[in-house]
């Protein structure tokens, strides 16, 4: 199409534009309404699931301080653990990498309600119905507390699930803990005529605003690249460790004094022996450090073993 077609100011030199005469008007209207409404027009799927993962349970482990830690795959599949796993007093629910439609994420958060946490309203858009009303929140029993959850995410967080976790989060009675999530808690199709290209069709949007294109914005944002997060989740995947080995852990480094040379008598070679730790996954160790915080704060009950984490393993290297 011939560069005065587009919608561009009179007597543009073209030269100052190369290659704009090989875009349509359709694909020019299609990339500003991209630049004005950031996450509703995709340039390739929405974020979806592993089709590996599908009806797969969640992996359970006892961490530090009583923490009861879930890792979630396919939320529709992991209900019922979750609803158990609510019975504990300190909870974490790992969403990395984790896409839930509506209805899973619904689901969930009746769960949520179920188990005396709040949530603010949420408003379905679109293709995706309005959610069915929350139950409402128990009265405060001191002796049975609604348990303390904290949601760990990032950016491959996505659907629905991030609306309902915005909406936990901003009542406090559910903390996200990493980086913000994909911000699509939507529904996408095909964009007609644009092939590649998907249209946002329905939303959840919590009362705080729509997420779509932002995210959900952990209340304890981690400094961590994509790149820190794959590799510190994609090794327990590999089966090789625990999740709790994952921990901040003692590292010990043994390095011996240079030995000495010619014929004068030298006193023996010492050794300098020094000592740091280290969390090989960042997100997961700053939640477990929240829950320290909270138990400090008197804001949760301390656990049996409330004192500092113990360390998961010990290494040791000399050079």
């Amino acid at each position: 199409m011939a560069l005065a077609a587009l919608p561009l100011p009179p007597e543009t030199n073209p030269d100052l534009f190369p290659g704009a005469d090989q875009y349509s008007a359709a694909e020019v209207e299609l990339a500003g309404m991209m630049a004005l409404y950031p996450g509703h027009i995709l340039h390739g799927p929405p974020r979806a699931n592993d089709p590996a993962n599908a009806t797969r349970p969640p992996k359970t482990a006892q961490l530090p301080r009583e923490v009861y830690y879930l890792r979630i795959y396919d939320l529709g599949a992991s209900l019922t653990q979750i609803a158990q796993g609510l019975n504990q007093q300190l909870v974490i629910l790992d969403f990395r990498y984790v896409t839930a439609d509506a209805a899973a994420s619904e689901a969930f958060a009746g769960l949520l309600a179920k188990a005396g946490l709040a949530s603010a309203p949420v408003h379905g858009i679109g293709s995706i119905k309005e959610p069915e009303p929350l139950p409402p929140a128990k009265a405060e029993d001191k002796d049975h507390p609604p348990p303390v959850v904290l949601a760990l995410v990032n950016g491959q967080t996505s659907g629905p699930l991030e609306a309902w976790l915005e909406a936990f989060q901003e009542k406090e009675s559910v903390l996200a803990v990493g980086a913000p999530t994909a911000g699509q808690p939507g529904q996408y199709d095909k964009y007609d005529g644009q092939p590649g290209y998907f249209i946002i069709t329905g939303e959840l949007r919590p009362e705080s605003g729509s997420l779509t294109g932002v995210g959900l914005k952990p209340r304890f944002l981690v400094d961590v690249t994509p790149q820190q997060n794959d590799v510190a989740y994609f090794t327990v995947e590999r089966g090789t460790v625990d999740v709790s080995t994952m921990l901040r852990r003692e590292r010990t480094t043994t390095t011996a004094a240079p030995a000495a040379t010619g014929n004068t008598t030298a006193a023996p070679a010492t050794q300098s022996v020094t000592v740091t730790t280290e969390a090989s996954d960042l997100v997961l160790q700053r939640a477990v450090d929240v829950v320290a915080a909270l138990q400090v704060l008197g804001r949760v009950p301390a656990s049996k073993d409330a004192g500092a984490a113990k360390p998961a393993g010990t290494t040791s290297a000399t050079p």
